[in-house]
């Protein structure tokens, strides 16, 4: 539920059939069916140029879909059911960081139109609608939404958007929900329990997440501080943990896998996020999409039946779709 494409197609925005050549075929090993793919303005846009850079990721996205049968933008429903049947891959566009729309909510109708249907207030920081967690465990602007936020909030749920509080600080984390009434999301965290840091989701969280219906995504970067415990098992640790919490139905995958910008990004660059934000552990055995069998394997050896399988790999994310779109 979580995988940031749009961003590499504007990293890469010189070339042609990027999701073909780079991405496709990993998908395909993976028998990956439905991606959430987010909308992500890097700190060096803002804020002047937020608004044109998350525009131009969706231009590139539609232009690589023209030339992908394989792929399909999907805006309800029905589209997710249809690419079930015609065995096709089904895109979601996301937005992480609320960054394009400024202050100006009438964005927000344009974005939809153009396919947004889930949208994180925040990353690992401020902007016009709310403050991020950080990466440590605690430290963050103490206040929840701004007016604009909380007008966006209403928003989101009143045209059908999911709203997913993947690295909102804890403030903004208890707003949404008092604000809100359906189903909300956290496409990709993991288990405070496990990885002590605002930017993860705490117990309490989880079952504020599991009580109104709502689906976990758990991805496969901050599964612990320490390298060495930074293994397929304990990814499954955290799907475990929150299952545990809140019962099966509250627990997906939103893997986040990130490690191919993370290789393209100058050493300088990338040690100043390291800086900023903490020093990623990719997983040997759960690195891209075309490892996805591997947590399939993992999930039998760890006795999980097969219908707590297909809730976790789909079933769980594809309910809450139904619901909100």
């Amino acid at each position: 539920m979580h995988f940031d494409l749009p961003l590499s197609l504007f990293w890469n925005c010189a070339r042609r059939n990027v999701i073909a050549t780079d991405f496709l075929p990993e998908f395909e090993t993976g028998d990956v069916g439905l991606l959430g793919v987010a909308l992500y303005v890097e700190d060096k846009y803002l804020p002047d140029q937020a608004l044109r850079v998350g525009l131009d990721q969706i231009a590139l996205l539609y232009a690589e879909l023209e030339g992908t049968p394989r792929l399909m933008l999907c805006k309800t429903f029905t589209d997710i059911r249809r690419t079930q049947v015609e065995g096709r891959i089904g895109l979601l566009l996301t937005m992480e960081g609320a960054e394009p729309l400024g202050d100006d909510l009438s964005l927000l109708r344009i974005f939809y139109e153009l396919g947004v249907r889930a949208i994180s207030l925040t990353h690992a920081r401020a902007n016009a609608a709310a403050a991020g967690g950080i990466f440590t465990a605690n430290g963050s602007p103490p206040h929840g939404l701004t007016i604009f936020g909380r007008e966006l909030v209403r928003e989101c749920e009143r045209l059908g958007i999911l709203l997913d509080l993947a690295h909102i600080n804890p403030a903004g984390f208890e707003e949404i929900c008092a604000l809100t009434t359906k189903p909300l999301i956290v496409s990709h965290t993991n288990a405070r329990y496990f990885y002590d840091i605002e930017r993860n989701i705490s117990d309490e969280q989880i079952k504020k997440i599991g009580a109104r219906g709502g689906v976990i995504g758990i991805n496969a970067i901050l599964v612990s501080p320490k390298k060495e415990e930074s293994t397929l098992d304990r990814y499954v640790d955290h799907l475990e943990h929150v299952a545990n919490l809140i019962g099966i139905d509250g627990v997906g995958i939103g893997f986040d896998f990130c490690e191919f910008l993370w290789r393209q990004m100058p050493v300088a660059e990338r040690e100043e996020l390291e800086a900023k934000l903490t020093t990623p552990h990719f997983l040997r055995d759960l690195s891209n999409h075309g490892h996805a069998r591997n947590l399939t394997r993992k999930l039998i050896e760890r006795g999980f039946s097969d219908e707590q399988i297909e809730k976790i790999l789909r079933g769980n994310w594809l309910r809450v779709l139904r619901q909100i779109l």
